[in-house]
């Protein structure tokens, strides 16, 4: 977990929230490093709106996938990560389905074979902003170790997006 949460910080924790960066890129190295440093195969920033949550951004994902709205009413994953509090996991035989079926790079349009996932609900000054997923496609990736890591870097990952919130204010009020 350690290692995991000091490599984010080294590639895309401080450095990054100490330069005026544009939101989309912030965003994209945070989601970037975060697949990196779990080894998965995707991992997507999802923003709530009026009942659905939208990509911001995505590593692993074909493109189509960040212009869709996913209605959490719709999908019992994103649902179950956006009400918790805890970094969830899916186990590789979860019935439930996955909101990126046909969607991962190297599948797009084939459902996702058994694979691991988990998630986490974002937020931002005690306020649910959104979700953050991951994926894998090798079932066992995410143990218990994998998701206290995740559980370690949520912090950072709300410190991104406050801090493209905070610049976009900024440069409103300007």
């Amino acid at each position: 977990m350690i290692e995991v949460e000091n490599t984010l910080v080294e590639h895309m924790g401080l450095a990054d929230l100490a330069v005026n960066l544009p939101r989309a890129v912030r965003w994209q190295r945070l989601v970037g490093q975060l697949k990196a440093q779990f080894a998965c195969d995707a991992v997507v920033l999802l923003q709530e709106e009026d009942g659905a949550l939208r990509p911001v951004a995505a590593e692993g994902l074909s493109r189509e996938a960040l212009g869709r709205a996913f209605e959490v009413a719709q999908h019992p994953r994103l649902s179950t990560i956006l009400l918790s509090r805890e970094v969830v996991h899916f186990e590789h035989a979860s019935t439930l389905p996955d909101p990126y079926d046909g969607l991962v790079e190297g599948m797009a349009g084939h459902p996702l074979p058994v694979h691991d996932c988990m998630g986490a609900s974002v937020h931002i000054d005690g306020r649910r902003w959104g979700v953050l997923t991951l994926d894998a496609l090798q079932p066992g990736t995410f143990d218990t170790a994998a998701r206290e890591a995740l559980r370690g870097c949520l912090p950072w990952v709300a410190a991104a997006v406050r801090m493209s919130l905070l610049e976009q204010e900024v440069q409103v009020l300007r």
